[in-house]
This record gives structure tokens, sequence and C-alpha cells, in this order.
């Protein structure tokens, strides 16, 4: 009976659909990198360091042929002519855009890794820098986007705020501008700790690398929280 409760609890059962996507494991092994990041430098541990090596080529692996999504994404966005707000389309355009390059130089990183392919200046040096330019030009338009739509909730809570008090359509309206201003400011958090990480690999920063895994650890619980309220 207890084993039954357990097996079939809401909670175990959605940890199983997140987990049996190839996204939700990408993200798990995101902070079980970041983590070991951080333990690495923490404690000097050298085991640490080499479990990081691997859950980050193991990361790439799931990321294979990904840069489709994001192209997809950018088409989708691009073809939507209609769209109310044409700072947010173009924002999703250049974003997504960003992360498929970032995606495709990655797999060139890969095959480095798993020494497919020499190491040169080329491989070794160049494409890491142009693969964090490109995480950098995502986030940077990711980081418009987030200030446009915190723009949006508050001008739209302000219409509605009043003096006299909301109808109930009006304050239900209200709760959902609220609920997206907040959704944007965790956005926004979110990509200016992945835009110090970046930062720090582009050698614009010289942060210790244990911050460097908190700032990681915290992202990947974002993302994973993501995952799991919508699995």
């Amino acid at each position: 009976m207890v084993c039954d409760t357990l097996v079939y609890h809401p909670s175990i059962s959605r940890l199983v659909s997140l987990l049996d996507t190839s996204a939700g494991r990408e993200k798990v092994l995101r902070l079980l990198q970041y983590l070991c990041r951080f333990l690495g430098f923490q404690y000097s541990s050298i085991l640490a360091k080499k479990l990081q090596m691997e859950f980050t080529t193991v990361r790439k692996i799931l990321r294979f042929l990904k840069p489709l999504n994001h192209l997809q994404a950018a088409s989708k966005f691009y073809d939507n002519k209609i769209a109310n707000d044409n700072v947010v389309r173009w924002c999703n355009v250049a974003k997504n855009l960003a992360y498929a390059g970032y995606l495709t130089l990655d797999q060139i990183n890969l095959l480095r890794i798993l020494q497919l392919v020499p190491v040169t200046k080329l491989t070794g040096v160049k494409v890491p820098r142009w693969t964090n330019w490109c995480w950098f030009a995502g986030l940077v338009s990711g980081l418009v986007l987030d200030l446009r739509k915190l723009q949006v909730s508050q001008d739209r809570i302000q219409a509605l705020v009043t003096d006299d008090g909301q109808k109930e359509s009006g304050a239900l309206e209200l709760a959902k501008h609220y609920e997206d201003r907040a959704s944007a400011l965790k956005r926004l958090l979110w990509d200016l700790l992945d835009t110090f990480i970046v930062l720090n690999n582009l050698k614009f920063v010289d942060s210790p690398d244990g911050s460097i895994g908190l700032a990681g650890v915290a992202t990947s619980l974002f993302g994973l929280q993501g995952l799991w309220e919508g699995a």
C-alpha cells in the first residue's frame, strides 16, 4: 500500500514525465554541471571537476539538432506579420537565430571533445569564442524582450488601477497582468545571471568559479521549475 502510494503519487508522475523528455534530462544535467563547478572550486575537488566535464559533454549530445527548433521558432515569429508588438516579434526572431547559431557552433565543440575533429586554433579557440558570442547575442535580445514585457505589463496595470473598486472582470485581468509582470521580472533575473556567466566565458569579467557555479545552479533551477510546471 505504501509502495503504491509512492508510485502513483502526482509528484512522482510529474517527475517521471519531466525526466522522460530530453529537455528535462538536459536541465537536470545542467544543474549537476554547475553544482560540480561550484563544489570543485569550493573544495578543490578533482572528482567534481571531472564530473563537470562529463555532464557538459552529455548535455551537448542531448542538444544535437536542437538548432532546428530555434530556426523554426525564428521563422514563425518572422512570418507573424500581424503581431501586435513588433519589438517583441523582432526580439524573438533575433533571440532564436542567435541561439540557433550558438547550438550549431556548440556541435563543433562536441566533435572536438569527442576527438572527431582535430584541436586547432579554429576549433579550440575561435569556435568556442564565437559560440559564447552567439549565446551573448541571444541573451541581449532576451533582456530587451524582458524589459519590453515589463513595460507593457506595468502600463496595463496602471491603466486598470483606479481609485474606485475594480469589477470582478477587471480584478481578474489586473491579477493576470501582475502575474505577467512577476514572470517578466523572473525571466530578467534569469537572463542577467546567464549574462554574468557568458561575460566570464568571454573574459570580460573575471569571477571565481564558485560564483559562476552558483549563477548556473540558480538559472538551472529556474529552467527546471518551468518544465516542472508544464509537466
